[in-house]
């Protein structure tokens, strides 16, 4: 169970009666399933509480096979069985024009919650509207490492969402790791280090590794090596609470050989590099939002 309690006390908390006591999911794909998982791993929901849309008989049968949820074909049979429930648009952002057209009126669902990036609050909630939905919206932005429990998330919301409903979207984050909550005016910064930064991880501890096999390591003491080093080193920035700059100078011994490879690694550009590449993933982030506008 999380800090948050569980899905059914929430729900008594906002006054949703049993039968609407679903968290329905529009979209089955990989993060659905990474959320639905971690839901049900830290005790916040059971089977029972959920329900997903697909587009395939085959998709709808690994589902229902795999944890005997309620799985539909079609969104307004989901909404149709629970029209109080809570709504999560899992969906890919250039597929929401198509999904909106075919939403019926959802005037008494009780909370919507958005995975889609690219998608502001402000459109998400104009275009709600034209359905009758006047309730609260959050948007959460999960990252690929939710898959394994070591998410970090992103929630904004507007500042009159009620907290009891707040509390469904932290509790569904926190099963899938951590979050932060931050305003809209940030928010795709900050997708930009927590959505966009696995991938540049991922190629640091690919470079790593590559290193590691041009100094004559096999590709897998390599990988090992590498990716459990990221990880050290990120859950010592976590639990230690020093400054990653502190904790690199402890690493550096006078003329040793970190410190030859730091230099190497500032002589390349590094440091101006991963800066620029949070600067260009929110920029782009901004000029699809704009477009939109």
């Amino acid at each position: 169970m999380t800090a948050f309690g569980n899905f059914e006390a929430l729900c008594d908390a906002i006054g949703i009666d049993p039968p609407n006591r679903k968290l329905m999911f529009l979209g089955a794909g990989n993060m659905t399933m990474a959320l639905v998982e971690g839901c049900l791993k830290s005790g916040f929901a059971q089977n029972h509480h959920i329900a997903l849309s697909c587009k395939t008989e085959a998709t709808k049968n690994k589902w229902k096979t795999l944890h005997g949820f309620d799985v539909y074909l079609d969104n307004k049979d989901m909404i149709a069985a629970s029209p109080k429930g809570i709504l999560i648009f899992a969906t890919k952002p250039q597929t929401f024009s198509d999904v909106f057209v075919a939403l019926p009126c959802i005037d008494q669902i009780s909370l919507v919650i958005s995975l889609m990036t690219g998608i502001s609050y402000n459109e998400l909630n104009e275009k709600l509207k034209l359905r009758k939905c006047h309730c609260p919206i959050v948007r959460l932005c999960p990252n690929t490492p939710c898959a394994v429990g070591a998410g970090a998330s992103l929630i904004s919301s507007a500042k009159d969402t009620p907290e009891n409903k707040l509390n469904i979207a932290r509790a569904i984050a926190r099963s899938v790791g951590m979050y932060q909550e931050v305003p809209e005016n940030i928010y795709n910064a900050a997708q930009a280090v927590s959505g966009c930064g696995p991938a540049w991880t991922y190629m640091f501890i690919e470079s790593l590794a590559d290193g590691g096999v041009l100094s004559g390591l096999t590709r897998e003491q390599a990988m090992k090596l590498a990716a459990q080093t990221v990880m050290g080193a990120a859950k010592m920035v976590l639990e230690s609470g020093e400054h990653p700059g502190a904790l690199k100078d402890k690493v550096c011994s006078p003329a040793g050989t970190t410190i030859q490879g730091v230099r190497e690694l500032e002589k390349q550009g590094f440091r101006y590099g991963v800066m620029e590449a949070v600067k260009a993933a929110t920029n782009r982030a901004e000029q699809l939002n704009s477009k939109k506008e």
